[in-house]
C-alpha cells in the first residue's frame, strides 16, 4: 500500500495520513486540544508514553484530569496491576473476605444440616416459600422439593388480594410466619394470595 499524507481534509481542519504502519521514535504521543482544557496537574497532556521501564502508559502521571474511559469491550491479556495504593488495599480486604466467606459457608452448611436434624427429631416442619397457590395446595411439580400445605400437615387460612400489579394471579404474595420458619404439624399459616378475577 502507498503512502500518504492528506492536509486540509473534511473541511479544511483534518489531516490524514495512509499507509500500513505508522512509526514515531519520539517517546510521548501528546494529544491535546486547548478547548477542551479544565487545568490540571500538568501543562502537558501526554496521551501515550514509550515509559521508561520499557512499557506503554496512557495518560502519564495523570496529565488528563478528566482521567481515560473506555467504551465498550475492554479486553487485558496478562496480569491486572493496580497501581492505587487505597484500591489495592480494597482489592486485598475483599480477596480476605471472599476467602473468610467460603469458610463461613461450609459452616452454615453444617449448622443448616444441624438444624434439619432437630427439626426431625422434634417432628417439627419448616414453612416453605410457596410461590403460587398452587404450590401451597399440591407441592412443587419443578423437582425443587417443595412439600405442600397438606403434606406438612399445616392448616392455611388464606387473605385474598384483588387485581395487584405486581403479582399474577394466584401468586403468593406473603406467608405468615414466614418461609422457613420452623412449627409443629397443626399450626395455621395465612397466606395472602393475588387474584386477578
Amino acid at each position: 500500500m502507498a503512502t500518504d499524507i492528506k492536509l486540509d481534509q473534511n473541511g479544511g481542519d483534518w489531516l490524514i495520513v495512509e499507509g500500513r504502519i505508522l512509526k514515531a521514535t519520539a517517546h510521548d504521543f501528546m494529544l491535546d486540544s486547548p478547548a477542551r482544557r479544565r487545568g490540571g496537574p500538568s501543562a502537558f497532556r501526554r496521551a501515550l508514553v514509550h515509559d521508561e521501564q520499557d512499557g506503554l502508559t496512557i495518560n502519564f502521571a495523570g496529565d488528563y484530569p478528566g482521567g481515560v474511559t473506555v467504551h465498550g469491550n475492554l479486553v487485558v491479556t496478562g496480569d491486572l496491576k493496580v497501581a492505587n495504593t487505597a484500591l489495592n488495599a480494597t482489592i486485598a480486604s475483599l480477596q480476605v473476605a471472599v476467602a473468610r466467606l467460603h469458610g463461613t459457608t461450609d459452616r452454615v452448611d453444617t449448622l443448616e444440616k444441624s438444624v434439619e436434624s432437630i427439626i426431625q427429631i422434634l417432628g417439627a416442619v419448616a414453612i416453605p416459600p410457596w410461590r403460587t397457590k398452587k404450590e401451597v395446595e399440591e407441592g412443587d411439580d419443578m423437582g425443587m422439593s417443595t412439600q405442600s400445605a397438606e403434606q406438612l400437615g399445616l392448616v392455611v387460612q388464606y387473605e385474598i388480594d384483588q387485581l395487584n400489579p405486581n403479582f399474577d394471579h394466584e401468586d403468593v404474595i406473603s406467608i405468615r410466619p414466614p418461609a422457613g420458619t420452623v412449627v409443629m404439624p397443626g399450626a395455621t399459616v395465612v397466606v395472602k394470595i393475588n387474584l386477578q378475577g
